[in-house]
């Protein structure tokens, strides 16, 4: 009886230096490790990679993917350019003033963004290639924008672009601590305060257009 107390004592006092050292390590619980690297894996890492992660809307674990630069790339000049053509329309279809100067808003500074990354391209210090389509899933958005009724156009406008600049948030965090080159991480960095400043524009509006 002794002798198995003693090997319960044994292994409670184990347990408690185990758990001592892991946070003095500053480290976690195996089970929350566990559930972040579940997260991780679960996610493909494909625009694939950068922009699979981002457009699930998955958790910062997630998220904390490392990105290469052809993916990213692929997928900062694809959301340029579908900020771009969504805001055109945008000019063209809404009569709200704020919807208005926010649409010319993402025309100017998504052109910067644009012309920032080529120029970066075209240095030769990123080796990758931009896109110059926009692909299926945006197709699809600014579709929804163009069959929107007049009604409904300012809503489902800012809804898309809430949602979009989150997903850019996290996909330029991501690529600013993660990514392969350092150019580009540069870059990613620059960009994310305005990316920020958008989202923050765009959630304010949702609270204001019903």
């Amino acid at each position: 009886m002794r002798s198995h107390q003693s090997t319960i004592a044994t292994a409670i006092a184990a347990s408690l230096l185990a758990l001592g050292a892991c946070n003095k390590g500053g480290g976690r619980p195996p089970a929350a490790a566990d559930a972040a690297s579940n997260a991780a894996t679960s996610s493909s890492p494909a625009v694939a990679g950068a922009e699979g992660a981002a457009s699930a809307g998955v958790s910062a674990a997630s998220t904390a993917l490392r990105v290469n630069a052809q993916d990213f790339v692929t997928a900062a000049a694809t959301r340029d350019m579908y900020e771009i053509a969504a805001a055109k329309i945008a000019l063209a279809r809404s009569t709200n003033p704020e919807v208005k100067r926010f649409a010319a808003r993402m025309i100017h500074d998504h052109t910067y963004s644009t012309d920032k990354l080529k120029a970066l391209l075209a240095s030769g210090a990123v080796k990758a290639t931009a896109p110059t389509d926009l692909d299926d899933r945006r197709e699809g958005l600014i579709g929804d924008l163009n069959a929107a009724s007049a009604a409904r156009f300012d809503k489902i406008y800012i809804d898309q672009q809430a949602a979009a600049h989150q997903e850019a948030v996290d996909l330029f965090q991501n690529y600013s601590e993660h990514g392969d080159n350092a150019a580009l991480k540069a870059f990613a960095a620059r960009t994310l305060p305005t990316i920020r400043t958008h989202l923050t524009m765009a959630q304010q509006m949702q609270t204001r257009i019903k």
